[in-house]
């Protein structure tokens, strides 16, 4: 299992969100790694009290605050959030409490009068579509085959993941043959490709593949968020296009943002390198650099970038540096499917913190209230900021 996988799973049970599928993998898990240990029951009880509890205190401080002094503060959170899952693995937890400091967000949100109407979060859910049009609807659960493409099977290898699997002396295929996987809003999904390549899709993403590779090139072409590990071969790059950008791999892992409601196509590099082209020039990127490509542009601009920051996505993360109100809540539409509205909010605020990804929205907006001062309602689906 995963680091970011038990998170999510410690995370929903502290929620009481758990699934009997997901409760039974997680007492899988405990037994395995604590034999002869506490009743998981009163570790896990233990664990929902104890848990993360100094991440009011670390989440969504005011911007004003020293470049410094957040940055210090972020890896502390992060390094609490690490802390508890090495000790959930030996059995224990054990987590600094700093009470002088902290926020209490349940306690401020009752005393306010705010109703903290549940929202939950995204999950592992997409569709995958074969080139006969048959469509598959995809979501947590371990399933063997789910489809034949030509020479390749479709497996469902884990929760949140299909791999394409070929024998390598399979012949090659008469034609190409496309799939698409899409990720609703609400939605996240790995696909494994036929060479090897991992692709995680964030929500209301998609990418569209040959079940096979052959040729002289391997493409794809991607919309919104996706995170790729790509498998190097000299012979036969492997390329990727997303608004009139081709990304190009040279033994690489990167980022692609490219969602339309965003003002720019941002193509970040985590290791390896990786070239930028358009019909104006090409880049080529090294680790912790990032291509930008602003709307209705071809000039390519490289900075530096937070990798780490840049793909908190993918490990179950917001993390927020001077974003204004309309983002925050643009990225939190997209995770947790809902519609936003404005009632007099002033645009010209800016917001910085970290937070899982895997609670309910209104821990969210309760922060965005504790700092701004920015009330909220939730009527369905539906969440109105007003003054």
């Amino acid at each position: 299992m995963t680091q970011d996988r038990l998170i999510y799973l410690l995370e929903c049970y502290a929620q009481n969100a758990c699934s009997d599928a997901e409760l039974a993998e997680l007492e899988e898990w405990y037994h395995a790694h604590n034999p002869g240990g506490k009743n998981m029951g009163s570790w896990l009880q233990e664990y929902s009290r104890e848990r993360l509890s100094e991440e009011m205190y670390l989440q969504f401080r005011r911007m004003k605050e020293p470049a410094a002094k957040r940055v210090i503060l972020i890896k502390l959170y992060r390094a609490a959030a690490a802390a508890a899952v090495v000790f959930a693995a030996a059995g224990t937890m054990y987590l600094a409490r700093h009470s002088a400091h902290m926020v209490q967000p349940a306690e401020t949100a009752m005393q306010a009068g705010i109703k903290n109407d549940s929202i939950k979060p995204g999950s592992n859910k997409a569709v995958l579509i074969l080139a006969d049009k048959t469509v598959i609807t995809l979501g947590d659960t371990v399933s063997g085959v789910i489809a034949v493409q030509g020479h390749a099977t479709i497996d469902q290898v884990q929760k949140g993941a299909i791999a394409y699997n070929q024998a390598n002396d399979a012949p090659a295929p008469d034609k190409m043959q496309y799939n698409t996987l899409s990720t609703p809003r609400g939605g996240k999904y790995t696909v494994s490709l036929a060479d090897g390549t991992l692709v995680t899709l964030d929500a209301a993403s998609s990418i569209t593949y040959p079940v096979a590779f052959t040729g002289k090139e391997r493409r794809v072409e991607i919309t919104g968020q996706a995170y790729f590990e790509v498998v190097h071969r000299d012979a036969q790059p492997f390329r990727v296009t997303a608004n009139g950008q081709t990304i190009e791999d040279v033994g690489t892992a990167f980022n692609i943002n490219a969602y339309n409601d965003e003002s720019a196509v941002r193509v970040t590099l985590a290791s390896g390198r990786a070239d930028v082209f358009n019909a104006s020039g090409r880049v080529s990127l090294i680790p912790g650099e990032q291509a930008q490509v602003n709307n209705g542009q071809q000039q390519i601009k490289v900075s530096t970038v937070n990798v780490e920051e840049t793909i908190a996505w993918k490990n179950g993360w917001f993390i927020f540096h001077h974003e204004s109100i309309q983002q925050v809540m643009k990225q939190a539409a997209r995770w947790y499917d809902i519609e936003v509205a404005y009632e007099g909010v002033p645009m010209n605020k800016t917001f910085g913190g970290t937070i899982s990804k895997y609670k309910d929205i209104a821990e969210l907006l309760q922060n965005l209230r504790i700092v701004s001062g920015i009330q909220y309602r939730i009527e369905g689906r539906r969440i109105t900021l007003f003054n």
